[in-house]
């Protein structure tokens, strides 16, 4: 669980340091995975210590969300999150036996969940997941972690994510992360991970006191010239840009593939994986 961990307590340490000592257990501090899988991350949040236990059942009740699109997947992680609550809330009071359930995850697909429309925008079977997809637009997210899915090339939370088309969120790609680039083919600008970035950038963008976005991902858009608008539209929304390369690009050779040496997630991954903490602070982002 190392890289998930680190994540979780590079994010509230960031949160302490940029907005006065706030702490991803104080109230009002809304959490989102938008890519949850089977729900990790929440559930290292919750056995992490990171969450006070004065704070535990606020906090799993009412400012922890996440979204998978899965059918499987979303209900592996409404059961490992409540499994996981319920462990650590019986840990403190073992008379504490009442079932509670995870209302905070959404069967959706994150990137329609930003489009026009009520509810989930694609999955509308379900009356109880559309209350809790409105509940999560309305909510204030200052958090965002999570594992995006990263390319065409591998499933994702779309079986065909490089050919769905996300009229508002492609829009907004066009104009900022396009826009500043001087390649000549951007289609990777429209890759699952980036857009899992633009749309995170929205949400926290939206927050008028900011709010901190922290991903694991392909680490490709560091040096690659396609994603140099990629890299300057960071820089221009966000006052604090962290990024831990953690190499492992296995698609080198030689000396360089020496260097590179292995993935932290060994075979599941032969890309460079990075981890990138993005921090919006209250006001306008000083021109550079």
């Amino acid at each position: 669980w190392g890289s998930f961990d680190f994540v979780l307590h590079a994010t509230d340490h960031a949160l302490r340091k940029h907005f006065n000592g706030l702490s991803i257990s104080d109230e009002g501090i809304d959490v989102l995975d938008p890519f949850c899988g089977t729900g990790t991350f929440i559930v290292r949040l919750l056995q992490s210590g990171i969450i006070k236990p004065e704070d535990f059942t606020r906090k799993y009740r009412n400012e922890l969300h996440s979204n998978e699109i899965l059918l499987l997947a979303y209900y592996i992680a409404a059961i490992n999150i409540e499994s996981t609550y319920h462990d650590e809330i019986f840990k403190e009071n073992e008379d504490d036996t009442e079932y509670v359930p995870f209302n905070g995850i959404v069967l959706t697909d994150t990137f329609q969940m930003g489009e026009t429309g009520e509810g989930t925008g694609i999955i509308d079977v379900f009356p109880e997941n559309n209350e809790r997809a409105e509940k999560q637009k309305k909510a204030t997210i200052e958090v965002i972690v999570g594992n995006p899915p990263y390319s065409a090339g591998q499933k994702s939370q779309n079986d065909d994510n490089q050919n769905q088309k996300y009229t508002k969120l492609d829009s907004h790609i066009a104009n900022t992360y396009a826009k500043k680039s001087s390649a000549v083919n951007l289609r990777n600008l429209y890759d699952s991970y980036t857009r899992a970035f633009r749309r995170a950038s929205d949400i926290v963008q939206s927050v008028e006191e900011g709010g901190i976005v922290s991903f694991v991902t392909n680490g490709g858009f560091i040096d690659s010239k396609s994603f140099d608008g990629f890299r300057k539209t960071l820089q221009s929304e966000f006052h604090h840009i962290y990024i831990y390369n953690l190499r492992g690009n296995a698609r080198t050779a030689g000396e360089q593939r020496r260097k590179e040496k292995g993935n932290v997630f060994k075979s599941g991954s032969r890309a460079t994986v990075a981890v990138t903490i993005l921090v919006k602070e209250s006001g306008p982002v000083p021109e550079t």
